[in-house]
């Protein structure tokens, strides 16, 4: 080993970082220290630092919403907290308040959000773009995830599901139980779908499918990641991409997905200006929209399709299993219908919409866990949020509306709305499935596309891929149920944590949900 060499390269990393860390703090400082907040008297929580604020008892916290839900309770629907060194933010979960937020484009990502997704996923992706570029590739990969559309993708969904089936019958013995870490099962399930969905057959080799995966501890939380996702929202476009260079597994992680996405673009644009396409390829339905986007711009949402269309998926059906270990009489309910339905219809007549249980299962986990529970959003320009109910300052001040500073932070509490005891009633925080199979499980208007939630969130940036998401839970759940049952290990900790997801965690904050797996008396398949 060259060790002079080693030398130079550790004293040049230092000094990057060192440029990094004292420029950012030199932009916070111009811009947190110019702009008073108006959020002064509005009621929320102390802060116990300065340097994090509430932002570690919010983010960091053993489970998810430890402090959140109590901080919901006392403040209500709208409340300011404390940001890394003093910077005031808003929390909100009133419901007129989110519904003029997801819908009011002036409403748009942190800076910080805009800036890494663009380095990342490319200044062409729909997770970047804006105005009339925006419209178009929304309106082009909305008709692309169309019910009609994603119901062509059936029979991939169909073989992740019997994989998983394969897989488990190879683990479990007759008459025993084994434990299985189905975290680790949904999360490569969910990822060979999507791939198979955007790449189809002909982008496909061993190399580009491990360029494609992230480190799992790439996107995890952590004290200096809570300071720097708070510096971003500062620092310059030409210092982030200093980051980049930085010679440390994410920005080498960051490198080969951009690499290997780079060329599957060319080829896949090159393939659709062909005419070649699959019908079981997501990008060539997208292109097939007839919404006047070009064959390079359908290709450039190679990367956020890839990296975003696998983690919700993965973390809901995860949560699903959970659930039903925890309730094992709904299990056995929910396995009967699923036998029931399979028994009395036809494969190629199989509704899965038509399964009450399966549904209310997928609608409480996504009430209950979210994947995405905070989401945050800055005003371009001045603002006024409108209110259900008023709020009363610490001035003694009755307010109906709240106004906002362009820039300022705001955190849509999607969680909190959706554990909310005023609109789902005194149980709100129960796992209740049956609240599903009445006519109105809660009160007031929807502000999402699906089951009255935000899971997907809502307005013009809802998912665009909600109906994917959905059918491929439908199918994996309806496959595995009949073949399996599960049940918690004796003495399991399962914690909500949030990185990219909430996800399942150890005791170790390690993405993992260990379920004692065995195999159900009761046969049948209702794949396609």
């Amino acid at each position: 080993m060259d060790l002079h060499k080693v030398v130079r390269q550790q004293a040049a990393l230092m000094s990057t970082a060192v440029l990094i860390a004292a420029s950012t703090l030199f932009f916070v400082f111009l811009r947190v220290r110019r702009r008073p907040s108006i959020f002064a008297t509005l009621p929320g929580p102390p802060s116990p630092s300065w340097v994090y604020g509430n932002m570690l008892q919010l983010l960091l916290a053993e489970n998810y919403g430890d402090h959140e839900f109590q901080w919901h309770k006392r403040y209500g629907d709208l409340y300011r907290l404390k940001g890394c060194f003093g910077e005031d933010r808003l929390v909100v979960s009133d419901p007129q308040a989110l519904k003029h937020i997801l819908n009011d484009p002036s409403f748009t990502r942190p800076p910080s959000n805009f800036q890494m997704s663009g380095l990342i996923f490319g200044e062409s992706s729909v997770w970047v773009t804006q105005g009339e570029d925006h419209r178009r590739l929304r309106a082009a990969m909305s008709a692309g995830f169309s019910g009609r559309g994603v119901r062509t993708l059936l029979p991939l969904f169909d073989v992740a599901a019997k994989a998983i089936v394969h897989d488990w019958e190879t683990l479990c013995a007759p008459d025993s139980s084994t434990q299985v870490d189905v975290a680790k099962t949904m999360d490569e399930a969910t990822f060979n779908i999507i791939r198979n969905a955007v790449l189809g057959s002909t982008l496909q080799n061993p190399e580009n499918s491990l360029a494609l995966r992230f480190p799992p501890d790439a996107f995890l939380r952590s004290k200096t990641g809570v300071v720097t996702e708070f510096a971003t929202n500062y620092m310059p476009t030409f210092l982030l991409r200093l980051m980049f260079r930085l010679p440390s597994d994410i920005p080498r992680a960051v490198n080969r997905f951009q690499t290997a996405t780079q060329r599957m673009m060319e080829l896949k644009a090159q393939d659709l200006e062909s005419g070649e396409k699959d019908d079981r390829d997501l990008l060539s339905l997208i292109y097939a929209s007839k919404t006047g986007v070009t064959s390079k711009q359908v290709a450039a949402q190679i990367p956020i399709l890839l990296l975003a269309g696998q983690e919700s998926s993965s973390t809901t059906l995860s949560w699903c299993l959970y659930q039903l270990a925890a309730n094992p009489s709904f299990q056995d309910e929910l396995r009967g219908e699923i036998i029931s339905q399979a028994h009395n219809l036809g494969e190629d007549d199989f509704e899965y919409d038509n399964m009450p249980l399966l549904n209310a299962l997928l609608k409480e986990t996504l009430r209950l866990l979210p994947p995405g529970p905070l989401e945050d959003r800055c005003p371009s320009e001045d603002s006024v949020l409108p209110l259900s109910s008023e709020i009363v300052t610490s001035t003694g001040e009755r307010l109906t509306e709240v106004p906002v500073k362009k820039g300022q932070f705001i955190h849509l509490a999607v969680a909190s709305h959706q554990r909310s005891e005023a609109l789902w009633g005194a149980d709100a925080h129960e796992f209740k499935p049956s609240r599903w199979l009445k006519d109105e499980p809660c009160i007031g208007q929807a502000l999402g596309p699906y089951a009255h939630l935000l899971s997907f969130l809502g307005g013009p940036r809802v998912c665009p891929g909600w109906r994917f998401a959905l059918l491929e839970m439908q199918v994996l759940l309806a496959e595995i149920l009949p073949k399996f049952k599960f049940s918690l290990p004796e003495n399991s900790v399962v914690r909500a944590q949030l990185s990219t997801t909430q996800f399942p965690a150890n005791s170790q904050g390690v993405k993992s949900l260990l379920l004692s797996v065995e195999r159900a008396n009761a046969a049948g398949s209702v794949g396609q």
